[in-house]
């Protein structure tokens, strides 16, 4: 029988924030042991910079533009739910379930949901109500006073309790299929503010953060950051890290729980085991905040960890886009639909469409309320591609293109103009957007949206925005 797979993905957890990569010990030590029997993909990077075009990479095998997601007009998330289900044939949860697996998905993102298409060739599917802090963008009093409460408190997640309480009954009710089973757990996006022990802040300070998270963290003041409006204390942006350190030690802790459960059951060592990512997330670096108008690195690199059986690639650059593709070596499908989709091994392609182009009135409005000037214009309406080896990064930022060195220069601030470059590395990176930018077409035609009731369009909006997206 072919093993079961567990596919975790730690939304909004940046690579460097978990020991593998680098960060100081103790910051992840589930996933680190995990790293250590097992294995680490080092070079791992997302095709996107936020959940929607990621995840359906992550599903479809194909990279943003590709598969229709790279954006959706007007934000309208009832848009992604035909676009997904148009790519069953190659989905990653339908070709699984074909084979022969029993598959199961729970998600605590409403960007990763049956609404957005996300259950398509999944036989159970839970969307789950994250409890995060729900007043963080309403501005009434009461709203307010609610959000401080919920922050002195420092007694609620975002649904990863009630995920890990739907795994391990999964994990009682295998019937003798090998198992499919997917988690996205949303602890690490913003507000980051985790539940205590994880949230380690004194009461004035949990205060301060959760006024702060209402004050910087919003879409809006996101938006406004890397739009040139950047303006978020020093002493803020530290609490900020501290709390979102502390939110992937909830995490890493609630992997090790997952990880008994597993073996109590008798099923770690039939179990292939990926934890990885969607995207990361920005504190302060070259202006910027959360996940938005941006490929750089800290957003692009995930962590990618493996443990069990099957060969599972090696250190070369990956994009998440090649993740179905792994999976089905790993668990021996020859039969699939991801063979020659991607630009090759050693390289790996990110996009990221605006929602809104410059000749969009709201854009003017939005400048003009936000105080800036028209300079700010094409930091958020520019089309962004880029190809990187791991060392060097070839970005087009419309049509223009710079080069990084990511070993001189890691945050990205002293671009180069590609003549700077080794010819041999340029080039391959131009073939590498060259093989991406031939396949920039949707595959397959989506249909209407989904009829949703009003009741159910507003519980999701309410997700929505106390995610942020609106």
């Amino acid at each position: 029988m072919r093993p079961n797979v567990l596919l975790i993905v730690f939304d909004t957890a940046r690579a460097d924030a978990f020991e593998p990569y680098g960060a100081p010990p103790g910051s992840s030590p589930v996933v680190r042991d995990l790293a250590e029997s097992g294995g680490v993909m080092p070079k791992m990077f997302a095709p996107a910079c936020w959940t929607l075009p990621s995840h359906a990479s992550m599903f479809t095998g194909l990279l943003p533009r590709a598969n229709g997601l790279a954006t959706l007009p007007g934000g309208t998330y009832e848009e992604a739910r035909p676009r997904m289900e148009a790519h069953r044939e190659r989905l990653l949860p339908e070709v699984l379930r074909r084979t022969g697996y029993a598959t199961r998905g729970v998600s605590t993102n409403v960007w990763v949901s049956e609404t957005t298409g996300f259950a398509t060739g999944f036989e159970q599917f839970e969307s789950l109500n994250s409890r995060r802090q729900a007043k963080v963008q309403d501005e009434r009093l009461r709203a307010r006073l609610s959000c401080q409460l919920e922050g002195l408190r420092a007694n609620v997640d975002d649904g990863a309790e009630e995920a890990g309480r739907k795994l391990r009954s999964w994990f009682d009710e295998t019937d003798g299929r090998p198992s499919f089973w997917f988690v996205n757990l949303i602890e690490c996006h913003s507000p980051y503010l985790p539940p205590r022990p994880y949230n380690d802040l004194g009461v004035l300070e949990r205060l301060r953060a959760a006024d702060e998270a209402r004050r910087y963290l919003t879409l809006g003041s996101i938006w406004r950051a890397c739009a040139g409006g950047f303006d978020v204390p020093d002493d803020a942006l530290e609490r900020m890290r501290r709390l979102y350190a502390g939110a992937v030690k909830a995490v890493d802790a609630w992997l090790g729980d997952v990880l008994e459960a597993l073996d109590r059951a008798r099923l770690l060592e039939d179990t292939l085991v990926i934890v990885t990512s969607d995207h990361g997330e920005n504190f302060g670096e070259g202006g910027l905040m959360g996940h938005a108008y941006s490929l750089d690195n800290r957003l692009i690199r995930v962590p990618m960890v493996i443990h069990g059986p099957g060969e599972f690639g090696s250190g070369d650059v990956r994009s998440l886009a090649a993740l179905p593709g792994l999976i089905a070596d790993a668990v021996g499908l020859e039969d699939h639909p991801w063979h020659d989709d991607l630009p090759p091994s050693g390289t790996a392609v990110a996009q990221f469409d605006p929602p809104a182009g410059p000749e969009d009135e709201r854009i003017g409005e939005a400048i003009d309320a936000w105080g800036l000037g028209p300079e700010a214009v094409p930091r958020i309406t520019t089309h962004l591609t880029c190809a990187t080896d791991g060392r060097h990064k070839l970005m087009r930022r419309g049509d223009r293109e710079i080069l990084f060195d990511l070993e001189a220069d890691p945050l990205e601030l002293s671009p180069l103009e590609p003549a700077a470059g080794d010819d041999a590395v340029v080039t391959n990176l131009r073939s590498a957007l060259a093989r991406s930018s031939s396949a920039e077409k949707t595959l397959a035609t989506a249909g209407d949206a989904p009829v949703i009731s009003p009741e159910e369009r507003e519980r999701i909006e309410d997700q929505m925005r106390l995610l942020g997206y609106l």
